[in-house]
Parts: C-alpha cells; structure tokens; sequence
C-alpha cells in the first residue's frame, strides 16, 4: 500500500521555489533585454531545475506514487546542464548563433535516456511495485551506476572547461568576476549534487540532510538566475551587484549637447591618452576621468558608439594592436608585447578577441600585412594557434 500523501514546512517552501522555477523561466524566455538566445538558454536551464525540484516535492509527499510517470523524469537533466551552461557563456562573450553541431553535446543526455527507456515504458503498476520494493527495476544496478557516474563526471568536466573558456576571454571590468562567479555557482550546484550520493551510502543519513542538499541546489540554480539577470549591466561596465544601472536613458536627463560634448571628451581621453591600455579599466575609472556619471558615460558608449562597455573597449584595443602588427616586426615587438601594450592581461585572451574580430590570429595577421625583417614567429608563439 503507497504511503499517505502529505506536506510540511520544507516541501512546501521548495513547492513555492520550484513554482518561481517556471515563472523566472517564462519570464527570462520572453525577455528582451540583452542577448535574447542568451536569456533563452538560461530559462531552459532554470526550467529544468523547477521540473527537477518538482519531482523531488513529488517523491517527499508521496505524491509520487499518485503521479508514478514523474518519476525520474529529470534523473537524466544533469547531463544537460553543463552543456547549457557553457552555451550561454559563448552565447555572451562570441555572440555566437546555436548550429546544428551543438547538439553534440548532448548525445550523452540522449544516449542515458535510451537507457532508461526500459523504466520509461513501464506501467504505472509496474513502476509502483518497483518504487515499494515488491517488483523488479527493468535495469542491472551496475546500468545504474555507470549511468550515475556518468551525470557526476559530465557535470564536473564541464565546470572545468568553463573556467578554462572564462580564462581565455577578453577582461574587461567585471566581466570576468561576473563569469567566474556564475560558473562558481554551477560548481556548487555540481558539488551539492554529488555529496547527496555520497551522504546516501552512510547510516545517519536521513530526509532532513535530502532537503539540506536540495535547498543549496535551490540556492546555487537562483544564484545562477540572478548572474543571468545581471550579466548585461556587467558588460555594460557596471559592478555585478549593480542589476539596475542600465535605466532607460531617455529619463537620463542627458541633453543632447551634453552627450556630444561627453562622447568628445570620451574620444580624447581614449584616443589620445589610451586610457583602454588599462588592463583593469572600468566604467566608474572612465566616469571619474570624465568627470561624469557612470549612467551617462554608458548611455554615450551605446547611442553613439553602437556597442557595450564590453565591446568598446576590446574594439579599441585589437584596433590598435592591428596597427602596431603592422607597422613592426617581430623583432621590433613580439606579439605578446602588443597585447600588453594595448591592454590585454594575458596571451590567450588576446589571441581571443583578436580572431574574433579580424577572423586571423595575431600572428596570421602580421604575416599578412607587417614589413618583414626577415624572421618569422618561432613554433608556439602567441597567435600561433
């Protein structure tokens, strides 16, 4: 006989969380704000977990085994989450639009799935008598388990490799904190996850330490969220705490003479004095060099200029670099010293930004357009990738 369906103080606060689940995710997949494929990826990610957390607010109350097909419809989410992730980074930082080769990663998902079709196609009988322990699971324990580690290692890999990605992109204000920290909070969603499987095993593990696990998960996937929510203002130059800044700029109170007169003094101080040699520039340096606000330096960037913070800086910087590849040798100045020159704190992200914009690395592009004093870039040089 199934047990008595029945609620209680924790069930119930995650019951309310996973409803915010699907309302940030309806709300995040119609967004218009900033990079819409962007927002899109994050609100599936978010509607994943509401689906995940509702099945566990299923199996807590018992539920469940009104709702027998529920269960573990989500078992095989983690093997998209990583991938979901990585994908909104690159959709942020190259501006890149979703191919047909993205679904690579998530053959895995694809492929666990199939596994678990024996489970998916069972009756609702068959199910029950499984879940109370008075029917056979349809797969061996070890199908389980291969299966199980499979989810851990693919979720684990992909933090890492986004810590790699991050490492290799443009540093511009915050934007690099902000991304570290959003992948930081995916780390700790991954970690949550994997201690349940390991507290499971010992004796003193009980519910109360499930909903503990689970409530950090809730914590980290809203933390998630609220990156997401802030990620345009980041790039836009302000701090990652600051998710209201960008305000609508026609109530900026900035005249069109003064805007014109800001984007004047913005040329010279970028133009003349390289104020973007600054491997730590940000808005708020820029706003106190100007002696203006940061709200209308920013609001100057995007009507006059077409681009974020982000972009503008980075622009100004590979524009730059493009001329000093050209007009020097390698032996007058190696290609890891234009980069330093011109801002960029380390190679790889140099060669990043580089290719994005010109299409060629650094070093290509020297080839290609620089007087030649005879030598060439020796193997493994920046750019040579």
């Amino acid at each position: 006989m199934p047990p008595v369906p029945s609620f209680n103080t924790w069930t119930i606060v995650f019951l309310i969380a996973a409803v915010q689940g699907y309302f940030i995710a309806f709300v995040l997949f119609r967004w218009r704000r900033g990079n819409r494929q962007a927002n899109r990826i994050l609100a599936s990610l978010l509607l994943l977990f509401a689906i995940t957390l509702s099945e566990y607010v299923l199996y807590w109350t018992n539920y469940l085994f009104r709702f027998v097909h529920a269960a573990d419809l989500s078992a095989q989410f983690p093997f998209l989450f990583g991938p979901l992730v990585w994908l909104y980074l690159r959709s942020i930082y190259e501006q890149k639009a979703l191919k047909w080769q993205d679904g690579l990663h998530f053959i895995p998902f694809l492929a666990a799935v199939l596994a678990y079709m024996p489970w998916y196609t069972m009756s609702g009988v068959e199910k029950t008598a499984a879940m109370l322990g008075k029917g056979p699971f349809p797969f061996s324990k070890e199908t389980y388990q291969i299966i199980l580690w499979g989810r851990i290692a693919f979720m684990v890999g992909y933090a890492a490799w986004n810590f790699r990605y991050i490492r290799r992109q443009p540093r511009v204000a915050a934007t690099t904190r902000w991304a570290v920290t959003l992948n930081a909070f995916f780390s700790g969603f991954v970690l949550a996850y994997i201690s349940y499987f390991i507290l499971a095993r010992f004796p003193f593990f009980n519910l109360s330490r499930d909903y503990h696990i689970s409530a950090a998960m809730t914590a980290f996937i809203y933390l998630i969220a609220y990156s997401g929510y802030t990620q345009q203002s980041v790039f836009e130059g302000y701090q990652w705490l600051e998710p209201s800044a960008p305000v609508k700029y026609r109530n900026s109170g900035l005249t069109p003479e003064a805007s014109r007169s800001l984007l004047q003094h913005l040329n010279s101080l970028m133009f003349e004095e390289k104020y973007y040699h600054d491997p730590e520039i940000s808005l708020e340096k820029l706003a106190n060099a100007l002696n203006a606000g940061k709200h209308h330096v920013s609001q100057v960037i995007n009507e006059h200029l077409g681009a974020s913070f982000f972009e503008y800086v980075n622009q100004l910087r590979v524009e730059e670099a493009k001329q000093l590849l050209a007009e020097t040798t390698r032996s007058d100045l190696h290609v890891i010293e234009v980069a330093y020159t011109v801002g960029f704190n380390n190679k790889v992200s140099f060669n990043t930004a580089f290719k994005k914009a010109t299409g060629m690395t650094p070093t290509e592009f020297r080839r290609n357009h620089a007087k030649s004093d005879g030598t060439e870039e020796r193997p493994g040089a920046v750019g040579s990738a």
